[in-house]
């Protein structure tokens, strides 16, 4: 991922739901651009989940950022709002 790749995803109006996911297969769904940041040496990136829990994660393991459509984010997997499909983090 590139932090390009990133901010686009934020930034973009309107606004589209997007998954974060990391190196180990899990995908974390970003649901509104206010739950989540990224740091200014861009090293971490700060994710609030839809349970309202907090996640700390190593942007140099986010492998890939992709696009979701608006269907597709009421049917990701997980407790977390975009945790693996297997339901562990």
């Amino acid at each position: 991922m590139t932090l390009d790749q990133f901010a686009q995803q934020v930034r973009r109006q309107p606004f589209r739901p997007f998954q974060l996911v990391m190196v180990d297969g899990s995908r974390f769904t970003v649901d509104h651009p206010e739950f989540v940041s990224i740091d200014r040496r861009g090293r971490a990136v700060t994710f609030h989940a839809a349970d309202n829990t907090r996640h700390e994660l190593d942007s140099r393991l986010i492998q890939d950022v992709v696009a979701l459509d608006a269907d597709a984010s009421a049917t990701v997997p997980g407790p977390t709002g975009g945790g693996n499909p297997s339901g562990g983090e």
